[in-house]
């Protein structure tokens, strides 16, 4: 077992830390490497992943190789005061990537990201495959490879509660599951009670790696340039900020649930400042297929276990059940998007047309908790139809040899099902022309985007009428922040159709680098509506300057760093690392124009919803969205025959290199 290592120290840097750990787990070697060659010219967390794969990612790609890197990376504002700071990115090859496991990026909330900081890292790039199962044990100097064989085979749970017996209930703990020791592609890690890098598979990247769980306790601090400063505009965010994802509302708790299991609202992020309806705690909750009582968070779309009534995913399982069984999935570690708005979904109509009778001869009745149980299990442990579904939706259509026609209908591309995209998922209601957007960002990601989509659709259909009817701004207004933050009232009006779509797409996809980058949450930022203001554009008023909402990252970037850049340059940086993303694409896997249309077909479906601009639901008409995507890569500076960057915009951006 490889012995302990007292850090190298690093000196400190204002928002960072000056450290990245180094872990290759096949020799047990243990090093550092200083951040602050990367961290001015990529900003932070999936920037500086970024940068370091171009390194380090071997060809051919292998997510399971023992040279293939995981990157776990923080941001300048993880761990500080920032509002709705604190995630953790999580980069490298995507076991759930399709039909190629595209390089691309994860990120999880909870507590970790801002311990490893304290602990003095920016970051860990884990490489090699250790001969025996261990975990990682950071303690502010001192880091250690410590044995985990009677870890490995226990839940995610079962694993934190054990650890911290060992280590203290204060420490923070990353870990895996049985899906990713038995390398399932849609295998999470994940930390607390509900936090998980959900998309990409990384979770078996992990344990390919036999590394059960990441422990880390840090007792230091964060240097921040102009802390006085940094801390009165922090507290301007926090006042400004509205309800949950940023809407001008937060749907209220259920006064049921609330007198039985004492719902409260959760922060799943250690910065979170509002009361988020995608977050929410729940205690002693009696278990149906098992025995005792189950307490914890239900975040983001595991509020679909249950089968709510009146929904697409109406298998209606009922309250306890549905938390139950979401916390099975946890506990195994499997992708809960995956499973609900993807494969789930796909086996539900597979059965109505006759092409799936049982799972392994257990009646395929999705009302019957103890079936949802049995189902994960198998999938997790690889077992009968399990080791298909293992694979992710779209390979198990392949490998099952059914329902293959069916797939597109929740699968937009790259393996992952839709999202905040008005085809695939039927949670979200969005309507033509604004998933147009969203078109652009699948397109031209390796993922689904939903960092990048939130930022668009999400906040012009929270904002409008149509799903805020009480709070929600007229068109005329909600145009006019259009032409303000985009330049054209087209970007946001409803009758504009393929007009002015481009530039939105390619903006925040600027956004969600600078999210994931300096870690915010993806849910609130950028800020450009509001109650607050007369015009109901975002904005604060500080030491007499009017700052703009889109603008509220860069100025804490600032005063938190001293790194005085200006906004140009900071969209530069975000620039910066898009481009360097699609030229890894294009060095392992020849990612071109070609890959990009392959979202055409899915959103040439009509539309999940009854538009209400004109009555009936909208296609995509591919020819028009050509032309939009053309005026794409002319914004990206990108040739429009191949999709690749010219030479001469990454000579200008500085990674010529990189061509």
């Amino acid at each position: 077992m490889p012995s302990s290592m007292n850090r190298v120290t690093q000196p400190a840097m204002n928002g960072w830390q000056g450290a990245i750990l180094t872990v290759n787990l096949s020799s047990g070697s243990i090093s550092t490497m200083d951040s602050r060659e990367y961290v001015y010219q990529y900003m932070g967390g999936r920037g500086v992943a970024t940068r370091l794969a171009w390194d380090l990612v071997p060809s051919p790609a292998d997510p399971f190789h023992e040279d293939s890197p995981l990157i776990l990376m923080t941001g300048p504002l993880t761990g500080t005061a920032a509002p709705f700071s604190g995630r953790t990115t999580v980069c490298g090859l995507a076991p759930q990537g399709w039909p190629v496991p595209w390089f691309t990026r994860s990120s999880f909330g909870g507590h970790f990201g801002p311990a490893l900081k304290y602990a003095g890292f920016d970051g860990i790039v884990i490489t090699g495959i250790s001969p025996d199962a261990v975990y990682l044990l950071i303690e502010d100097g001192t880091i250690q490879l410590r044995r985990a064989a009677c870890h490995w085979g226990k839940g995610i749970y079962q694993t934190q509660q054990d650890l911290m017996a060992v280590h203290g209930r204060d420490c923070r703990i990353l870990a895996v599951g049985p899906a990713g020791e038995n390398l399932c592609r849609i295998a999470v890690m994940a930390t607390e009670t509900e936090s998980a890098s959900g998309q990409g598979g990384f979770g078996a990247v992990m344990a390919g790696k036999k590394l059960k769980a990441l422990v880390v306790r840090g007792s230091g601090a964060i240097r921040i340039a102009d802390p006085k400063r940094f801390s009165s505009f922090c507290r301007l965010l926090a006042n400004e900020a509205h309800g949950s994802h940023g809407w001008p509302r937060t749907r209220p708790l259920n006064r049921d649930l609330v007198e039985k299991y004492g719902q409260r609202y959760h922060a799943c992020t250690q910065q979170c400042q509002v009361q988020c309806w995608d977050a929410r705690y729940y205690r002693n909750v009696p278990a149906v297929v098992g025995k005792g009582l189950h307490s914890g968070q239900v975040d983001c779309i595991a509020q679909l276990f249950p089968g709510p009534k009146g929904t697409f995913y109406d298998w209606n399982i009922g309250f306890e059940a549905g938390f139950e069984v979401g916390r099975y999935a946890n506990d195994f570690g499997l992708n809960h998007w995956e499973l609900l708005v993807g494969i789930i979904p796909w086996l539900r109509r597979c059965h109505q047309e006759g092409m799936l009778r049982d799972f392994d001869g257990m009646a395929f009745d999705l009302s019957d908790p103890v079936i949802w149980h049995r189902l994960l299990r198998k999938i997790a442990y690889r077992e009968g139809i399990g080791d298909a579904l293992a694979e992710g939706g779209v390979r198990a259509a392949g490998i099952l040899g059914f329902g293959q026609e069916f797939i597109g209908e929740f699968y937009p591309a790259w393996g992952y099902a839709g999202h905040w995209d008005g085809h695939g998922d039927h949670i979200n209601f969005i309507y033509f022309p604004y998933w147009l957007v969203s078109a652009l960002q699948w397109a031209t990601d390796t993922r689904d985007p939903i960092s990048s989509g939130h930022g668009y659709v999400q906040n012009v259909m929270g904002w409008s009428k149509s799903c805020s009817p009480v709070e929600g701004l007229k068109w005329d207004i909600i145009e006019s922040l259009g032409e303000r933050v985009y330049g054209s009232r087209d970007a946001f009006s409803p009758g504009s159709g393929y007009n002015a779509k481009a530039y939105p797409a390619v903006w925040h996809q600027h956004r969600s680098v600078i999210k994931d980058s300096l870690t915010v949450g993806d849910q609130i930022y950028p800020r450009i509506f509001s109650l607050h203001t007369d015009d109901h554009f975002a904005r604060v008023i500080f030491e007499g300057r009017r700052i703009p909402g889109p603008s509220f990252e860069h100025e804490m970037y600032r005063l938190a760093t001293g790194h005085d850049i200006g906004e140009g340059e900071f969209e530069t940086i975000c620039e910066r690392v898009v481009n360097l993303d699609r030229c890894i694409q294009i060095r392992l896997f020849s990612r071109s124009r070609n890959h990009d249309e392959a979202v055409i077909p899915y959103f040439s479906a009509p539309e999940n919803h009854i538009n209400p601009l004109v009555g009936r639901p909208m296609s995509m008409k591919a020819e028009s969205f050509r032309r939009v995507l053309d005026e794409y890569y002319h914004l990206r500076g990108w040739d429009p025959l191949t999709g690749r960057p010219e030479g001469r915009k990454l000579e200008e951006l500085g990674i010529g290199w990189a061509g």
